[in-house]
Formats: C-alpha cells, structure tokens, sequence
C-alpha cells in the first residue's frame, strides 16, 4: 500500500508502509534498518535521475563544455598562477588531462588554452576579449545551473529584471570559477605536503609496492572532489539545503567520480574509441569524459535530494526561483 507523506516544506516524501515503522518501534534490527533505507533512497534516486532526463541533460553540458572549457582553464590558470606561477600550473592541469583521457585531449585542450589568451591590444580589445572570456567560462555553469533546477524541481521566477537574473546567475558560475581555482591551488599544496608526509611515513610503516602512496593518493582525491561537488550542489541551485545534506550527496558523488573516472579513463586509452573519428578524436574523447562525467554529478544532485526529504528536512525555492512540481515520487513499496 503506497502512502505519500507531506513534509514541513511543502515538498513530498515517499514513504512506504513499512518504512513508516523505524527502530524506535523496537521492530527490525537497526542495521537491516539502515540498510534498507539506504537501498530504497538509492532506488528513489535511480527513478529521480531518470524521469529527469539525465542522459539529455549530460549531453547538453557536454556540448556546452566545448565553449567554456578553455576560458575556464585559462581563468583557473591565471589565478593558480599567481601563486605557483602559469608554466607550473599548466603542466600540472595538462599532466591530469593526459592521465584521465590520454596524451592527444592533453594537447587539444593546451592549444585552445593558448588560442584563447587575451592579446594585448588596445583597452577597448582587451575589455571586449575579457568580456567574451568571462561569459564563455560562465556558460558551462549556467546550463548546469538549470540541469540541477530541473533535479530539484524549481525554476527561476519570471520577471521583468531579466537581464538581473541573467547577471546573478553569471555572477554564481563566475564565483564557481573562482572557487575551482581555489580547490585546485588546495589541492597542489595538499598534494606536496602528502608527499612529504609519504616520505617520512614510510620509514615508519613499511608497506609493500606503494601502498601508502596509493592510499593517501585515493583519499586527497575523494577529498578534494566531495569538495568541489559540496560547492556545486551548495552554490549553483536555486533551493536553500544545509550543508549537512550537501555533504552526504558530495561524499557519495566524489567517491563515484573518483571510481568512475579510472574506469571511464581505462575504458577511453584501453578501447580509443575516438580513434574511428580521425582528427576529431580527441575532441570526442573530451566529450565522453564530460558526458559521463556530468551523469555521475546529476546523479549525486538527485541522491541529495531525495535523502533530503528522506529524513524529513525538506528544502524551500530561494527567493528568485519557483517550485515546478509538487509531487516528487512514489515509493514502490507495498
């Protein structure tokens, strides 16, 4: 039997009727509990993700990628800069590229880094070169922007201050920008100051081949990822959560990109799928990464949305934005 509970936020949450009985009841042993709560919000996010037309959302950021993926870089690498200096930042961002989708992406993606610089010409030129720059690397965001709206089921309010929304809304993808740039300049220091510890670690607790090394290396990844995706889904969305909600779907969402992208990177320099493309190849194979890459973020957005309403917080539209559904889901239960 199906029951639909209304929450204290106008939202609705899927309960089922033997989900209704919890452990205070004293019925069930509280791990089958959690377990089976645990298996029905990852099923809830399943249907969510799908009836949300993930797959065509994914392939819609791909495709933005194309625009906003060189002023992004060159933003990023302009401000890291600063403080490592540019050679080293490009060599670090070109060496990760070359890791996750091969040698010939790395090098595509380095010349439209170098395409994409600013010459100096004049102040006019410059503004409008700047200009250009900023709204390429805030397009990226501002579709994702509307990909997680369409997971959370809002959308900006109709007003006649278009061009505001349109402004905050880049001004959100812009501080986004800022804010990767951040993560990346976190995560060089954090990943010389692990080697370091390595270095010392290791005459302290011998492990064969790497282990160590292998082990902190995950962990600063799934870090710095849960990271990165707790500002995304905390920033870009037009719905107030707390961060307590944002954490468990950016933990979730970093240790399967973490797993997802050895895998998607095995599947890309192991099979080269591109290789039937020619001269596109390398463009198609930074496409899959992003596609598949996007799938698993979209994914993430909507675990953080059901395990929301799951345990009863809820969420409110932020003041620009509107609810375009009230009914979320149905629980397949009895």
């Amino acid at each position: 039997m199906r029951q639909l509970r209304r929450n204290g936020h106008r939202g609705i949450l899927p309960v089922s009727s033997r989900g209704a009985s919890r452990t205070g009841t004293g019925q069930g042993p509280p791990v089958r509990d959690r377990l089976r709560d645990g298996f029905r919000t990852l099923r809830d996010s399943v249907t969510l993700w799908l009836n949300r037309d993930a797959f065509q959302l994914a392939a819609a950021l791909a495709f933005y990628t194309l625009f906003s993926l060189a002023p992004v870089l060159l933003i990023i690498i302009t401000l890291v800069g600063v403080f490592l200096g540019e050679e080293a930042v490009r060599g670090e961002i070109a060496g990760g590229i070359e890791h996750l989708i091969g040698p010939a992406a790395a090098e595509a993606v380095q010349d439209a880094v170098r395409r994409s610089r600013i010459e100096e010409a004049g102040i006019l030129p410059t503004l409008l070169g700047v200009g250009a720059m900023l709204f390429g690397a805030t397009t990226l965001f501002a579709q994702l922007q509307k990909a997680l709206n369409r997971i959370w089921d809002v959308t900006t309010r109709a007003t006649r201050s278009g061009l505001v929304n349109m402004a905050v809304s880049r001004g959100l993808s812009l501080l986004l920008v800022l804010l990767m740039g951040l993560v990346l300049l976190v995560s060089f220091v954090a990943t010389t100051v692990m080697a370091t510890l390595l270095r010392y670690g290791q005459e302290w607790l011998p492990l064969p081949g790497g282990v160590l090394s292998f082990a902190a290396e995950l962990g600063l990844s799934v870090v710095l990822a849960s990271g990165l995706f707790a500002l995304v889904f905390k920033v870009l969305p037009d719905v107030r959560i707390a961060w307590r909600d944002v954490g468990r779907g950016a933990l979730l969402t970093g240790t399967l990109f973490v797993l997802g992208q050895f895998l998607v990177s095995l599947y890309l320099t192991r099979t080269a799928p591109a290789s039937a493309y020619g001269a596109a190849g390398s463009l198609v194979m930074i496409l899959l990464w992003v596609y598949c890459s996007s799938l698993l973020l979209l994914f993430g957005a909507a675990y953080t949305r059901v395990s929301t309403l799951r345990r009863g917080a809820g969420f409110e539209p932020r003041r620009k934005a509107v609810r375009t559904r009230t009914r979320v889901m149905e629980d397949d239960g009895e």
